[in-house]
């Protein structure tokens, strides 16, 4: 049932998403045109995607911590390396989107909940080395796995905070002092993503970015990212169905869309 309440939500997508032609205004015309719809074919994400087909053919097993609402695919405590690349990170398409936000918005200092196995970090930091990525993981194991990961690309701007967000998330965030984009894409619960949300507004400013994971993967998802669309402090809002972002420019009108990609 779940399944098929996912699929009809995303014919709803299909249905009502809409083109560059129906941006009216210049900043949201910009942002389809130059990121949105942009390729990306350049040597960072050709070495990340590289680094994706090997952990996909990994047979090496690891002990699962799960904090959050787990896999709708497999919930097993224990799991081959490849099941989890392949269905816990953002695929090439959503973590490419990743790096042309990041390249073009210049983000200094970015947060991720949910590293996994450090796909999409890779993606955010290999977008400005200059920027300095905080990511948030819950399991050990695969932790240990991003951290990896981060020395074969090279990739010295992330460290990496480990445990439940709950206990990690606020001290880390007094010490970064400010956050220029967030990648929420841990505990797909409705509180959860809110709660999430709600501290980390306490240390955005005006061009602050938020990317939501899987905003349509429940009810609950749903729920808080309709909470977060009709927030008195977000602006812009788009939704590209597997993630939604938001932009808090004051100068830009309150408006939502769905936009095809």
């Amino acid at each position: 049932m779940k399944k098929v309440k996912f699929i009809l939500r995303y014919f709803r997508y299909k249905l009502t998403a809409k083109g560059k032609h129906s941006a009216q205004a210049p900043f949201l015309y910009g942002f389809i045109t130059k990121v949105i719809n942009t390729k990306t074919e350049d040597e960072n994400c050709k070495k990340i995607e590289a680094l994706r087909k090997d952990l996909c053919n990994s047979e090496q097993t690891i002990q699962i911590t799960d904090f959050g609402a787990g896999s709708s695919i497999n919930n097993s405590q224990k799991r081959k390396i490849k099941d989890v690349a392949r269905n816990s990170a953002k695929n090439a398409k959503f973590g490419q989107l990743l790096y042309r936000i990041c390249k073009f918005y210049k983000p200094q200092n970015i947060i991720e909940l949910g590293t996994s196995l450090g796909i999409s970090s890779c993606y955010l930091a290999k977008a400005n080395p200059n920027s300095k990525v905080f990511t948030f993981e819950g399991c050990t194991e695969t932790a240990a796995i991003a951290s990896g990961n981060f020395k074969k690309l090279d990739i010295e701007n992330i460290s990496i905070a480990i445990g439940d967000f709950n206990n990690t998330l606020t001290a880390k965030l007094e010490g970064i002092g400010k956050v220029d984009l967030a990648f929420i894409d841990g505990n797909h619960q409705e509180t959860p993503t809110v709660s999430y949300f709600e501290e980390i507004l306490k240390f955005a400013n005006n061009d602050t970015i938020f990317i939501f994971d899987d905003i349509h993967w429940s009810c609950g998802m749903e729920t808080a990212w309709n909470y977060i669309k009709s927030h008195q402090k977000t602006t812009l809002t788009i939704d590209l169905f597997f993630v939604g972002i938001v932009f808090m420019k004051s100068e830009l009108s309150k408006e939502h869309f769905t936009i095809r990609f």
